[in-house]
């Protein structure tokens, strides 16, 4: 079943990444005024820096909304990533929990890992 049609204002759930090498910066973004607190480095490739499992730069807005402090400076991978596309829709299915407990204000929490199931010794 899709969901709603998103509001990236209200959204945020493409901020969540599952490592530190989610958005990586291209050539074009060195030009762009990102605060180097906002970046980190591995291997001589640049990233945005992240933080409790989203990107440092998602920061909680009036109500129930998560924004982007350099939202016109982001970079070309958060500017490729559009609004109910195929991989909006499937960050949404598959974070859009951890983004609805950002916006509330709570502590990000991370999902646990799945458990395999053992098999019963007799």
């Amino acid at each position: 079943m899709p969901v709603s049609q998103p509001d990236c204002i209200t959204c945020g759930a493409c901020c969540f990444g599952g490592h530190d090498r989610y958005v990586r910066l291209f050539p074009e973004d060195h030009a762009r005024p990102i605060p180097p607190a906002a970046l980190t480095e591995s291997d001589g490739t640049r990233f945005m820096r992240m933080q409790d499992g989203h990107c440092a730069q998602l920061c909680r807005g009036p109500g129930d909304t998560a924004l982007c402090r350099i939202y016109e400076d982001r970079p070309t991978a958060c500017r490729a990533f559009r609004a109910g596309s195929f991989e909006c829709n499937v960050t949404r299915r598959d974070k859009m929990q951890l983004a609805e407990v950002f916006r509330a204000g709570g502590p990000p929490e991370r999902p646990e890992p799945p458990h395999p199931v053992l098999p019963r010794v007799a």
